[in-house]
C-alpha cells in the first residue's frame, strides 16, 4: 500500500511517518518543501520515498500524485500558528487554501485517469468553529470561523467537501483540537512550557515560567494518538464527511505547569506577560468525539501527563539542553 503524506517533515508529519512504517507493507512518500531542512525525519532517511514541492505548485503536485499513485494521502502541509496567520493573512490563505486545492484536484484527476483514485485525509482544524461555545463542540456545530487562520481551514474544508459531492473524490475532513508532543515548535504552548522547564532543569533559566492568560480553557491530544486516528478515519470508510479529533478532556493552561511541576520535579513562579496573550481566543473549547468512535473505534490512549513528561524530555535531550 503506496501512502503519500504531504509535510511529512513537520511536527505531525514526523510522527505520522515513524507510526504507517510500523505498518506492514506500506510504502511511504512524502512531500516537504524546497530547502528546508528535514530534522525530524532524519532518523527514518532511507525508509521514506521523499519529494520536494512547494503545495501550491499545483503542477508539481499533480505530477507526484501521478508518479506515485498512493492508496492513502494525508494532507498536513500548510501554515498552523494563528499569530503567522494575522501577521501574513495573503500567505496563509495561499498555502492553505490554494495548496489544499492543489491536491485536491490532484487527487481528482488520478481517479479520472486510473478509474480508482486514493483515499484522502484533508486535516482542517477546531478554529473553524470560532470561540464562545459553553458545550461540547460536535461536528453539527456552526462554523463562524473568527481569524485568517481559521478562516483559511474552514475554506479548505468547505472545499473538499465539495470535491465529495461534486467529483466523488474520496475525502475525509478531520478537525483536531489541541494537541502536543514531542518536536512541536515552541511557539505552542505545551511545547513552550516544556523548553522552559527544561532550562530550568539545565541551569540555564531561574524558575520562572512566563506565560499568556493561564485560565484559558483547551482539550488536548498527544500527537501519537492523533496520527493513529487520522490512519483509523482513512482504513474506516464511513457516510460521514467530517469528523472531530480531540481527547474529550478539558484543562487549564495554568494545568500544564502545574504536570510539568510534578513530572520535572521543579517548582516555579508563574510570570504573566502580556505579549503572551492572543487576543480574541475563545476562554473555553471543549470538543466531542463521539462521531469518530463510532465510525472508526477511534479513542485517546495517552495520557496528558505522558506528553507532557515527553515533551520536557524532548526539550533536554533531542534538542541538546545539557541535564
Amino acid at each position: 500500500m503506496r501512502v503519500l503524506v504531504t509535510g511529512i517533515d513537520g511536527f505531525v508529519g514526523s510522527h505520522a511517518a515513524e507510526y504507517l512504517l510500523g505498518i506492514p507493507g506500506v510504502e511511504l512518500h512524502g512531500t516537504h518543501y524546497p530547502g528546508e531542512t528535514t530534522g525530524n525525519i532524519d532518523h527514518l532517511r532511507g525508509r521514506i520515498t521523499l519529494h520536494e514541492a512547494d503545495i501550491v505548485d499545483a503542477v508539481r503536485i499533480r505530477n507526484i500524485v501521478a508518479e506515485v499513485r498512493p492508496d492513502k494521502v494525508v494532507h498536513l502541509a500548510g501554515q498552523a500558528f494563528v499569530p503567522t496567520a494575522l501577521r501574513d493573512p495573503i500567505g496563509t490563505f495561499s498555502v492553505n487554501i490554494m495548496g489544499g486545492v492543489a491536491l485536491l484536484d490532484a487527487v481528482r484527476r488520478q481517479a479520472e485517469a486510473s478509474g480508482a483514485g486514493p483515499d484522502l485525509l484533508m486535516v482542517s482544524s477546531a478554529e473553524v468553529y470560532g470561540r464562545l461555545h459553553a458545550e461540547p463542540i460536535t461536528e453539527e456545530s456552526p462554523v463562524r470561523p473568527d481569524n485568517p487562520y481559521a478562516v483559511s481551514k474552514a475554506s479548505v474544508d468547505l472545499i473538499a467537501q465539495v470535491y465529495r459531492r461534486t467529483f466523488g473524490v474520496r475525502v475525509s475532513v478531520v478537525r483536531p483540537f489541541n494537541h502536543a508532543g514531542p518536536r512541536q515548535s515552541p511557539v505552542f504552548v505545551a511545547s513552550d512550557f516544556g523548553r522552559q522547564f527544561a532550562l530550568i532543569a539545565a541551569g540555564k533559566s531561574a524558575p520562572v515560567v512566563r506565560a499568556g492568560d493561564i485560565d484559558t480553557r483547551r482539550d488536548f491530544t498527544d500527537v501519537r494518538d492523533v496520527v493513529r486516528a487520522y490512519w483509523a478515519i482513512l482504513t474506516h470508510p464511513s457516510e460521514h464527511t467530517v469528523f472531530n479529533l480531540c481527547s474529550g478532556h478539558v484543562v487549564a493552561i495554568r494545568d500544564l505547569i502545574d504536570i510539568l511541576q510534578r513530572v520535572s520535579g521543579i517548582r516555579v513562579t508563574i510570570l504573566p506577560e502580556e505579549s503572551r496573550k492572543r487576543g480574541g481566543d475563545a476562554p473555553f473549547m471543549a470538543g466531542s468525539y463521539a462521531l469518530l468512535h463510532g465510525a472508526t473505534g477511534w479513542e485517546p490512549t495517552i495520557p496528558l501527563e505522558k506528553t507532557l513528561a515527553d515533551v520536557f524530555a524532548y526539550w533536554q535531550t533531542a534538542a541538546g539542553i545539557p541535564t
